[in-house]
């Protein structure tokens, strides 16, 4: 189990400090609050015996980074294992609009990678090469440029980072939560992210 790193979850909280992202003249500003959610660990008949994979799901059944509990947003979810197969689905789906028959900048590995979260409503997806020399790494996959992105060479080492973002990463997460409530139009920009622990990001402008 990975013990310490469920405590800094259980701990870590903090409030990202926004503006209005479409401003038309309007500076109104707000505070959101964040905390970390996850279900506990299940059965683990499906779950394969890659870098942390197993001692991850050994302490978390899913969880969700960032979450915003008035807009349900979020900046990452892990998932069950019983969705990594609808997950990589979609994922596959997006690689069927690849007409080259052999890519060079596509990775070697994405013939032979799991699908294990995703970015919340944007179409992006957490993916774990299952083979090679970046086999237990954890890439996100953005499909506005089709871009690959490697966020750590294992899971524990993802949300490590995640939980002490720098600038371009809070940035990347900014671009994906828009803290929605009510009106579709009024949409929220990250400027700082504050947490409990004294960390202060800003977002790059």
């Amino acid at each position: 189990m990975l013990a310490e790193l469920k405590s800094m979850i259980d701990e870590h909280k903090g409030v990202f400090y926004c503006r209005r992202r479409s401003s038309g003249g309007d500076i109104r500003k707000k505070r959101v609050y964040f905390t970390h959610i996850y279900q506990p660990p299940g059965k683990l008949p499906n779950v394969p015996d890659i870098g942390d994979i197993k001692q991850f799901y050994k302490t978390f059944g899913s969880l969700t980074l960032y979450f915003e509990k008035k807009s349900g947003d979020a900046a990452y979810y892990i998932a069950r294992p019983e969705e990594w197969g609808g997950l990589l689905e979609c994922f596959n789906d997006w690689m069927e609009d690849v007409v080259d028959e052999d890519p060079e900048w596509l990775p070697y590995w994405i013939g032979s990678c799991i699908a294990i979260g995703e970015i919340p409503a944007s179409g992006n997806y957490l993916l774990i090469p299952t083979t090679g020399d970046k086999k237990g790494h954890v890439y996100e996959f953005d499909h506005d440029g089709y871009e690959f992105k490697e966020y750590g060479y294992s899971v524990e080492e993802f949300i490590r980072k995640a939980l002490e973002p720098d600038a371009e990463l809070l940035t990347d997460m900014a671009a994906h939560m828009t803290f929605i409530e009510n009106d579709p139009m009024d949409q929220w920009w990250i400027e700082e992210m504050h947490d409990n622990r004294g960390l202060v990001v800003k977002t790059i402008t």
